[in-house]
């Protein structure tokens, strides 16, 4: 047999056939974290979307109000003027010429420093001859004295000499008569030395009448008689001075003011108060109400009350005038009222429990109260609120804590 020639031979049906390569395939973890990725969006949106079932209700609230305070009150002022509350109106003691005075209107002077003094010429002549009887008393006494111890010694021969009948009985019984006459003399010359000591202490006396002291420390405000006047007590002899000079203790400064009689319980004892002086009207002192005077003026229908100042500065002067401002009463201790007037149309039962719902932002929040008493529309209660607070009226029964409102205004 006979191979046919290798030329005819078709080769291509030995040849394999090619295959194209598989394509890539993505991961499957992938596919899964951008289907979550997607998921999570969908909620997302979901959660921030509100419910196309929920409906926001349109509510209305009122404000909190603390019970005793629904009106305040405002400030009550008064004007009045800066008064010495130590001030003395000095004068002599005794009537004369006055012949020194060593003060002019705004001298400082010292408690005990003499200020003025009348003619005194008479009073110390006086005076010398007061001492000049207690020194002749005194003279007297020694002289008494030596005779009364000479009688004394005689009286003690006599007796010694009586026994033995060296002398008679006539000249004992002188001896002893002696004796008592000089001790009667002693007595009396004792006497006569204190009658002129309290003599002298008059004569004294009468020389410091005729000084003008200050009585205290503090300033002269007026000064009413000069030099070359008669001074009186009491002004009694006719155009003599009854005082020298006024003085005041600038420590004692107060605001004397006219409160009217209607609002005389506005203000208390040890109430704070503002002070500004007509003549300082840039500074504000602080003062307290140191008195309230218990009369009152039928003519004025005013009560005197007295502010005292806390802090002095020598600006400060008598007969200055002033505005006072009154505080109302630091109490520094004082806590928040725990009773509060609401609306009774806000208030729910929810079981057992009394509620009402604050507006917190545009969420519903309910606080527990307890009620007290009602006071027409309102009532008083206690609980965890505040004047801030704003509550709502009439809670639809739907509303519930963390409900979302839209509330429609402010009362």
């Amino acid at each position: 047999m006979t191979r046919p020639p290798s030329s005819d031979v078709d080769l291509s049906i030995l040849r394999l056939p090619r295959e194209d390569p598989p394509a890539r395939r993505t991961p499957s973890w992938r596919k899964w974290l951008a289907g979550i990725f997607a998921v999570g969006l969908v909620l997302l949106a979901l959660v921030r979307l509100p419910p196309f079932s929920e409906s926001i209700p349109d509510v209305d609230t009122v404000a909190v109000r603390p019970v005793g305070a629904m009106i305040a009150d405002s400030p009550l002022t008064a004007s009045g003027y800066v008064v010495a509350q130590r001030q003395a109106s000095v004068a002599s003691k005794g009537t004369g010429r006055l012949e020194y005075l060593g003060i002019v209107v705004g001298s400082r002077v010292k408690a005990g420093d003499v200020i003025a003094r009348i003619e005194q010429a008479d009073m110390l002549a006086l005076q010398r001859q007061a001492r000049a009887r207690l020194e002749v008393a005194q003279a007297t006494l020694e002289n008494t004295q030596a005779e009364l111890q000479d009688a004394r010694l005689a009286y003690d021969r006599a007796k010694a000499l009586l026994p033995d009948q060296f002398i008679s009985q006539s000249e004992f019984d002188v001896a002893a008569n002696r004796l008592r006459k000089a001790e009667a003399s002693v007595r009396s010359a004792s006497a006569a030395i204190a009658a002129a000591e309290a003599d002298v202490l008059t004569a004294d006396v009468m020389v410091e009448n005729t000084k003008i002291r200050a009585p205290f420390d503090g300033i002269v405000l007026k000064k009413f008689a000069e030099v070359g006047e008669i001074v009186a007590p009491m002004a009694g002899a006719t155009n003599a001075r009854g005082a020298v000079a006024l003085i005041g203790d600038l420590k004692t400064l107060a605001v004397e003011v006219d409160i009217s009689e209607s609002a005389i319980t506005k203000v208390a004892p040890g109430q704070p108060a503002d002070i500004i002086l007509d003549a300082v009207p840039s500074t504000r002192y602080r003062g307290t109400v140191e008195q309230i005077v218990p009369t009152a003026d039928r003519s004025k229908g005013t009560v005197l009350a007295k502010i005292r100042f806390l802090e002095l500065e020598d600006r400060v002067l008598p007969e200055m005038s002033a505005k006072v401002s009154f505080l109302p009463s630091a109490k520094p201790d004082a806590t928040p009222p725990q009773e509060f007037l609401v609306p009774t149309a806000s208030l729910v039962r929810r079981g057992n429990r009394t509620v009402l719902y604050v507006l917190e932002g545009d969420l519903a929040r309910e606080v527990s109260v307890q009620e007290l008493t009602r006071r027409g529309t309102d009532s008083e209660v206690r609980g965890d609120l505040s004047t801030a607070m704003n509550v709502i009226l009439l809670p639809p029964p739907s509303l519930a804590n963390g409900s979302r409102v839209r509330p429609r205004a402010a009362h």
